[in-house]
């Protein structure tokens, strides 16, 4: 027999279920089979069922299509395990007629299609054809069978007969018709059905499922537990976009025929109404288990309309009380706000509410691998008392699993240009590391190698030579690791060998790091090749099988991912298998297989104890306390539903079709009726750039506008606005500390202001001065480094705050120019070599083969203008040198109580000698200076001159009588600065003390820079350092500072013109 029992509350049809169940069957070992919607919904009804009886066992959750074929495979005899009319096995039988060209030429429609024979666009639409196929088995069954009856009058009906022809024909329609022949006829087959079957909360059945329930329940006990959202009748009733329709096709006499009954139930439940409309028509015994919900609330009191189906008046507006907040929506800049918003609002119901626990929160998205990471980023990151525990549920395998998505990428390899940033992505998994035997900070140092080695993209040489690129192949995988082999076979580096630059070694540790290193990558190489040209699935199934063995060593964390993945790689197995699918394929057709697998199969579970996080989607929305819905914006839900133009549904619609619109109705309809309390909305509805408004999705649209026409307020203003609280851009606003706007909180401490939220002056960086430093010998080199920069070694090395970025993504592509300081670096280099005596070709070729340079011509260029840079500085040098003392002067003096070390090269009888590629920067001359002051302190030293060779000019230093207490004044400042923040900045002070000019003009143009140049107050430490006299940085001591340093070396400087 067929029941049908309604009920608008999810809790209610399940208690209604518990009692069937508790009804004995005769066979008590028969399990009970239950059809539903989705795992959500399983999920919760197992848990409820169990805690009503007190154990839930012998029960089988199934999909109604595995029903279907349950009941297939208990009647018929060879029915097999998988579905060969599936959407997946669909795909592959018509892959195998998309391959035979003889069919494709009689069709212009196909043979157009394909007249590009890409293997991939023929199994993409292989697959689109095999989805729509599927959908004309449940939706247009007469269409089936007029195809197979007759000669097809379309490609698509050719192409149906030629799948049956071909292979198995025996889809669900053919075996349905034999099981009723069967049960009809044979009554010892009608044992072999379960004695009952419950079917529950199925939001469409089609109207050929629901005829062969109908014919079945003739033997057997069918229950249909349907969630009816209102207890009047309402399959006829309309929208108002369907009642301008209508009127407009026949006219106004039709509109007193046609009903809205409630405005919201009209416009979202299209779906719905069409699903009871079939139902309705089954010969079945009806019960009712309504319940009408609390309406002291403005949710509850929707709730209620939707179930009374009631459309109310002016005269009957609910009150909308100021403290009601069963409804909230909420208007951010971004899904990173919404995350920090719906946290905050969590915890602050956590804390007015007791006995609200994290279970008892559901918070939908509309697509929850676009939200994942903003999920983990807010809710994975807070700690103490505003933890709360989450978890994700709905993830495609591929996202929510790393060794599936590392698998996935080593299957990309052909498609890839062996980018470095790619191939150094898959060491950070530790399955394939421990494979070959590599730690994390072994994939750390491999980091370091790339950057340092100028490696980019590809293998070798011939690789890019195949790819059609004529830059060489310095800046490839193993042009880089030969460099480090052959550093390590030859203990140095300088000179090449067989054109390679070898690398020296840090240390013998990481000889075994480049070993494997390189074995990896020999195992990657093999592998591209072991995934080019064609094969038969079954060949690819255990080439995948090999690659899990050869790049993996899976242990227990990992054991569950790579259980999952081989069991997807059998399955693809047998759906080919039965699908009679042989023939060879590329590997982009096999990926692309394996990864629709991987997105049809979820991740995580529902009714945890934690806050649940999934998709907005059928048999997901469950009865919950708290129920938040976020990412509800305009172009985000409803989703756009991918319209081809084959198409024949979409072409020629019928009543029960499914459409991506009317589902995704249906589905928010559930969720704003399954909050059983609180209904929390969030969407992005301000631009993160300007501020401006962005419109919500059209259904909260419509739920505002239904709001607004049933609930009134005290004063002025609509009702929907006083349920919208729209959030500021910042999560660190001080509106959220201020306590103006109750309804605007933070339990984020770490991010309210100091000293209450009154906005007041930025604090000293530090509230006293540190103590003094300790250190009784230092050398002249770090206190010369000091004054390059004396914030930043105050807050790096005495108070351990380093404000440098990290490096940031690994190159990918060759450089084809060099910056200022890798310029400058190259003409060092030149310098070096010229004064070397090393012949220019070999230079060339050694600085080529560093990897540091462009390829071909652009780098050649390069070399020329550093070459040709130092060609009148180099001889300069080179006669001065000639006279160079073999040993250094050593400098050891105490100065301010501190012991002063150093040891100066290059001196001759005529004094220091030194030189710069390039125009000396301030700094550059303050550490000359500290180098001249520590020679005009060491006894037995001829000359007490100093000189800096530059292009076409040479810096004079001239005698310093006194050196010492000049020296000794900049180490007192030297060691202040590492207690206080000392207002010195060497460009800003040198153009105070060097210009003929306004000084204060000079330092101010230094220091604001233009935009031809980056000005010194750019820099971060700076800015950390004096953040409470930032506007007036360069007054008070700046000057003193800046005549006391660069004073006595200005004095003391002379320039020499070279003629």
């Amino acid at each position: 027999m067929l029941h049908l029992c309604h009920g608008n509350q999810l809790e209610d049809l399940a208690d209604r279920l518990a009692l069937d169940l508790a009804r004995p069957v005769s066979s008590v070992l028969a399990p009970d089979l239950i059809a539903v919607p989705g795992q959500g919904i399983a999920r919760w009804l197992s848990l409820r069922l169990a805690h009503q009886q007190g154990i839930i066992a012998n029960t089988l959750w199934q999909f109604p299509a595995e029903l279907l074929w349950h009941l297939f495979r208990a009647v018929l005899p060879d029915v097999p395990t998988t579905n060969a009319f599936s959407a997946e096995a669909l795909t592959w039988r018509v892959l195998n007629v998309l391959v035979d060209e003889g069919f494709v030429a009689t069709h212009p429609a196909l043979s157009h299609y394909l007249e590009s024979r890409d293997p991939q666009q023929r199994w993409q639409l292989a697959q689109r054809l095999g989805q729509l196929y599927e959908q004309y088995l449940v939706y247009r069954p007469d269409w089936i069978c007029r195809w197979q009856r007759q000669a097809a009058e379309n490609w698509q009906g050719a192409l149906w007969r030629q799948l049956i022809d071909d292979g198995n024909d025996r889809h669900w329609l053919i075996a349905q018709q034999e099981m009723l022949r069967r049960l009809n006829g044979d009554p010892s087959a009608v044992e072999q059905l379960p004695q009952r079957i419950s079917l529950f909360a199925l939001p469409t059945l089609s109207p050929a499922y629901l005829e062969l329930l109908q014919a079945v329940s003739k033997h057997i006990d069918v229950t249909i537990y349907h969630q009816n959202f209102s207890r009047g009748y309402w399959t006829e009733i309309v929208s108002e976009k369907e009642r301008a329709r209508l009127i407009a096709d026949a006219g106004g006499a039709v509109d007193e025929y046609l009903e809205t009954g409630n405005p919201l139930l009209a416009t979202m439940g299209r779906q719905g109404r069409e699903q009871l409309a079939g139902l309705l028509q089954l010969e079945a015994v009806e019960t009712e288990v309504f319940r009408s919900p609390p309406s002291n609330t403005v949710l509850g009191r929707i709730q209620s309309d939707i179930f009374e189906l009631q459309e109310r008046d002016d005269s009957q507006r609910f009150e909308l009380k100021p403290d009601d907040n069963s409804l909230q929506l909420h208007c951010c800049h971004g899904i990173m706000r919404e995350i920090e918003v719906v946290h905050d609002q969590l915890l602050g119901l956590f804390q007015a509410d007791h006995t609200l626990e994290p279970t008892d929160v559901l918070v939908l998205v509309p697509e929850i691998d676009v939200f994942a990471p903003y999920v983990d980023a807010v809710f994975g990151a807070a700690t103490g008392n505003r933890y709360i525990p989450w978890r994700l549920v709905g993830r495609g395998l591929a996202n929510a699993s790393p060794l599936v998505e590392t698998f996935l990428a080593l299957l990309d390899l052909p498609f890839s240009r062996f980018e470095a940033d790619k191939v150094t992505a898959l060491l950070d998994r530790p399955a394939l590391r421990r494979r070959f035997g590599l730690v994390e900070a072994d994939a750390e140092q491999v980091r370091r190698w790339v950057r340092e080695l100028g490696i980019c993209w590809g293998i070798d040489t011939r690789d890019i030579a195949e790819l059609e690129f004529s830059t060489g192949g310095k800046h490839t995988w193993r042009a880089g690791t030969d460099r480090l082999l052959l550093g390590h076979a030859l203990g140095g580096a300088g000179a090449l060998f067989s054109g390679i630059l070898p690398r020296a070694p840090s240390d013998g540790g990481e000889a075994q790091v480049v070993g494997r290193l390189r074995t990896f990558l020999e195992q990657l190489i093999e592998l591209r090749t072991d995934l080019g040209g064609s094969r038969t699935v079954v060949s690819w199934i255990e080439l995948a099988n090999q690659v899990l063995e050869r790049f993996f060593r899976v242990e227990s964390d990992d054991e569950a991912e790579a259980r999952r993945l081989r069991e997807h790689l059998t399955a693809i197995a047998k759906v080919t298998a039965v699908a009679g699918f042989d023939g060879e394929v590329p590997l982009v057709v096999f990926r692309d297989a394996l990864k629709a697998r991987f997105s049809g199969t979820t991740s995580g579970q529902f009714m945890t104890g934690a806050v649940t996080f999934a998709p907005l989607a059928q048999g997901r929305c469950l009865p919950v306390r708290v129920l938040c819905l976020l990412g509800m914006n305009n172009e985000a839900f409803p989703g756009r539903e991918t319209k081809h133009s084959f198409d024949q549904i979409k072409a020629q619609p019928r009543p029960g079709d499914r459409r991506r619109r009317d589902e995704d109705r249906h589905v928010f309809l559930e969720a704003l009726l399954a909050a059983r309390e609180r209904l929390y909305i969030s969407y992005v509805g301000r631009d993160v750039r300007d501020d401006s408004e962005k419109p919500p999705s059209v259904f909260v649209s419509e739920l505002l506008d239904y709001i607004d026409s049933m609930c009134k307020i005290s004063g002025n203003g609509l009702p929907s606005n006083a349920l919208t609280i729209v959030h500021p851009l910042q999560a660190f606003s001080a509106r959220y500390f201020n306590n103006e706007d109750e309804k605007l909180f933070s339990y984020a401490t770490d991010l309210i202001p100091p000293e209450g939220t009154q906005a007041r002056r930025s604090r000293s960086l530090l509230a006293s001065v540190l103590p003094s430093i300790e250190n009784e010998t230092t050398v002249l080199e770090t206190v010369a480094q000091f004054f390059a920069n004396p914030a930043r070694m105050l807050l790096r090395d005495r108070l351990g705050i380093l404000l440098e970025r990290r490096d940031g993504q690994l190159p990918t592509r060759e450089p084809v120019a060099l910056d200022f300081f890798a310029r400058r670096t190259l003409a060092e280099a030149s310098l070096h070599a010229r004064l070397a005596g090393e012949p220019r070709e070999l230079f060339v070729a050694r600085l080529h083969a560093s990897g540091k340079l462009p390829a071909g011509t652009p780098g050649d260029l390069l070399l020329e203008a550093a070459w040709q840079q130092v060609t009148e500085l180099a001889p300069r040098l080179t006669t001065l040198l000639a006279n160079v003392n073999p040993e250094p002067v050593m400098v050891d003096v105490i100065v301010d109580g501190i012991r002063l070390q150093t040891s100066l090269d290059n001196v001759t009888g005529e004094g220091l000698i030194c030189h710069s590629v390039g125009k000396p920067s301030p700094h550059d001359l303050l550490k000359f200076w500290f180098s001249h002051l520590a020679l005009n302190t060491s006894a037995g030293v001829t000359s007490g001159c100093s000189r800096m060779l530059t292009p076409g000019k040479t810096v004079i230093f001239s005698p310093v009588d006194n050196a010492l207490e000049i020296l000794g004044d900049l180490v007192s400042l030297y060691r202040e600065g590492m207690t206080r923040a000392l207002a010195f900045f060497p460009r800003s002070a040198w153009a105070y003390v060097a210009t003929t000019g306004d000084p204060k003009t000079a330092s101010a143009r230094a220091w604001q820079g233009s935009e031809y140049k980056t000005g010194e107050g750019e820099n971060m430490y700076y800015a950390l350092a004096f953040r409470d006299t930032w506007d007036n940085v360069l007054v008070g001591e700046f000057p003193r500072l800046a005549a006391r340093v660069y004073g006595p070396l200005r004095d003391h400087l002379a320039e020499e013109e070279m003629s």
